[in-house]
């Protein structure tokens, strides 16, 4: 904690100074502004920022719990000791209903002082301690609930599951409102189908101890929703007692890939129904993608094909002859070459292979596909 800015209201000017100055004494941080009356020291709180106000109780005009409502009406936390000559029961009750952060009863003597800047030092302490967390969880608030993901927290039980808290993306992206999710179970809010679902993930997430990552479809108010979920444990004092589900709608491009899946299941049926071999290659000459011909012929599969330059697939003497037709292919856009590939059995097969070069979407050269053909002179 840093300097401490004290505002001390009493009529009584030279009380005031001496509180003032032993204040100052007892403790280096505290800077003290004195003001003759309430109606002064409201003055002062337009321009001065305190950390805490000591205020005595009888004062002409404006008494000290009067000036207390008047100061908790625009700062409701800010520490407010009632320092006063007059003391009863009846004074100190009615300044804690009213707000005070504390009470002190004006003694002889400079021990007094010792104790009125304890009960500041503790005052002031637990206001900036409790103004950095609200602090805190207002930025944390505000992060949660302009995530562009979705966001649950989620609280584990004995038994369970229960819904702690969303944002407003949660509801965009499923269709239910925050009191359909709130303090329900995952059974209660999603219904036993789509609760098994998520309930197995957390599970999952609870034993692990750590992030997890999984894709789920679920259906919502909205419709059928593909869901690409993060689910991260809050462990504390060794236990996972909540976890934090990030989520976003994939339904959109999971519906996408799995067209384009399709599309290439066709295009690769339609590829293996060729008698022939067929290699695609990228711009380096290494392999992409064969047919099943070319697999068969070759004696690899697609996981040990891709990868592997196409020179590998040709004898030691024919592997120049092939690099330079791969180049010539990139260069020019297409080039024939007969070569002989080398067979699983061993042997060799001589083809005729014409190469045609690929483009990207923005037209630039991807790659080449290549399909052998049975030499001329075979």
């Amino acid at each position: 904690m840093g300097g401490v800015d004290i505002l001390h209201v009493d009529d009584d000017k030279g009380l005031a100074s001496l509180t003032a100055d032993l204040l100052e004494r007892k403790d280096s941080r505290f800077n003290v502004e004195t003001a003759a009356s309430a109606t002064e020291g409201l003055q002062l709180l337009d321009d001065f920022s305190p950390d805490c106000i000591v205020s005595d109780f009888e004062m002409p005009g404006i008494d000290g719990l009067e000036f207390l409502e008047a100061v908790r009406a625009e700062h409701s936390k800010l520490p407010f000791i009632l320092f006063t000559g007059r003391g009863s029961e009846e004074i100190a009750s009615d300044a804690i209903s009213a707000g005070a952060t504390d009470y002190l009863q004006k003694q002889s003597g400079t021990d007094q002082y010792e104790l009125l800047a304890n009960r500041i030092n503790n005052a002031v302490t637990r206001y900036h301690s409790e103004k950095q967390l609200r602090e805190t969880k207002e930025e944390y608030a505000a992060v949660f609930e302009n995530a562009r993901n979705g966001l649950l927290l989620v609280d584990v039980e004995q038994d369970g599951f229960r819904f702690r808290r969303c944002n407003s993306r949660v509801q965009e992206f499923t269709g239910l409102s925050e009191s359909e999710l709130i303090g329900k179970t995952p059974q209660e809010a999603l219904g036993d189908e789509n609760a098994r679902a998520v309930v197995g993930a957390y599970r999952t997430c609870v034993d692990m101890r750590e992030t997890i990552s999984y894709t789920v479809t679920l259906t919502h108010p909205v419709g059928e929703v593909v869901h690409e979920v993060n689910t991260t444990p809050i462990i504390r004092d060794g236990e996972v007692e909540q976890l934090v589900v990030a989520f976003t709608d994939i339904t959109e491009r999971h519906a996408r890939e799995q067209k384009l899946r399709e599309e290439r299941a066709v295009i690769q049926q339609a590829l293996d129904t060729l008698d022939e071999p067929l290699f695609v290659t990228d711009t380096h000459g290494s392999l992409k993608h064969c047919n099943r011909r070319a697999l068969e012929a070759t004696g690899h599969t697609e996981q040990t094909a891709v990868g592997t330059p196409i020179t590998d697939l040709f004898p030691d003497n024919e592997r120049e002859m092939i690099t330079d037709a791969v180049d010539d292919a990139l260069r020019t856009g297409r080039t024939t070459v007969t070569a002989s590939l080398r067979l699983d059995s061993g042997q060799r097969q001589p083809y005729e292979f014409r190469a045609h070069s690929l483009t990207d979407l923005d037209n630039n050269i991807a790659g080449l596909v290549i399909l052998g053909q049975d030499a001329p002179d075979s």
